[in-house]
């Protein structure tokens, strides 16, 4: 099903009954382009084939991503803070999808509602809170059956083609896969810059190889062991180990230098010279020396 408020004309009708327009606080540029709904669609579709996974939208505006999703009948829960669209979803969607939820309100103090379910997320996410959704969801949704965002494209090309600390916290928990490029004109009002489709998709496996935080100690080491080699930009590792506000304590310091020995990573190297699979290894190193 298509929503009523998918091109332009449709969408400033909309604006002037209801006396509002796209606020820029809250990120509001409408996708009006059907191909590129389709195109979310069909990538998505076998990734919550299953019965048990529902679905999620964070930022349902006028409902273009939102009428296709509840389409396939699925529990959903929606996520919106602007008024005007809580109202529409309560006065035009909600009737026509009984198995949809709606949660008011800023969505990163509604989404623990997700946390225990076998979910896959839809967002097309303001730049400002990105990272902060991103990481929340990878941390707290422990059934986390994948996610599709639309970002700025300058973030997602930096998530897949730079090693910082984002992208190898993420590669803990999850393949990041830059899907394509949508152009500004894809949107009502047009934005300043490109966007992207990022798809997310969860570790199957969890061996040495393929380590994974799976506790909240284990996120908690994991991050600050990031922050520590990640701390002093372009910094040898040995320097930010020595100078990080988040190695003072010995026993971890002592910790971290022990666990680049064991992985063979020598100190002189600097962050962006090491692989995921590096990080990775680090990371299961450092949590065996300090479970003993």
């Amino acid at each position: 099903m298509k929503s009523p408020y998918s091109t332009i004309s449709q969408i400033q009708t909309f604006f002037e009954e209801k006396g509002i327009r796209a606020q820029k606080k809250f990120g509001q540029n409408f996708l009006i382009d059907q191909n590129i709904v389709e195109y979310i669609v069909n990538v998505t579709k076998p990734l919550f084939a299953p019965d048990d996974v529902c679905l999620a939208e964070i930022g349902i505006g006028l409902g273009t991503l939102t009428y296709p999703i509840l389409s396939f009948q699925k529990n959903t829960d929606l996520f919106e803070i602007d008024f005007a669209y809580i109202q529409l979803a309560k006065d035009d969607i909600l009737p026509k999808f009984p198995k949809a939820n709606l949660y008011p309100g800023d969505a990163l103090e509604n989404l623990y509602h997700i946390f225990p379910k076998k979910v896959f997320v839809f967002g097309n996410l303001p730049y400002h809170l990105t990272t902060e959704i991103i990481n929340t969801l990878i941390i707290h949704c422990r059934k986390f059956q994948g996610g599709i965002f639309m970002v700025q494209k300058e973030f997602a090309e930096r998530l897949v083609k730079e090693t910082s600390s984002l992208s190898i916290f993420l590669s803990a928990f999850c393949e990041v896969k830059y899907l394509k490029t949508v152009h500004k004109n894809c949107f009502f009002p047009i934005p300043k810059i490109h966007s992207a489709l990022l798809l997310l998709t969860p570790k199957q496996t969890n061996t040495k190889l393929h380590w994974s935080p799976q506790t909240d100690k284990e996120v908690e080491l994991w991050s600050r062991m990031l922050r520590t080699v990640f701390w002093g930009k372009r910094k040898q590792i040995q320097v930010s180990l020595r100078e990080s506000p988040f190695s003072e304590e010995p026993v971890f310091r002592e910790a971290l230098g022990e666990a680049l020995i064991r992985s063979g990573i020598p100190p002189t190297k600097r962050p962006e010279e090491l692989n995921r699979e590096q990080f990775l290894n680090l990371g299961q190193h450092l949590l065996d020396i300090l479970s003993k």
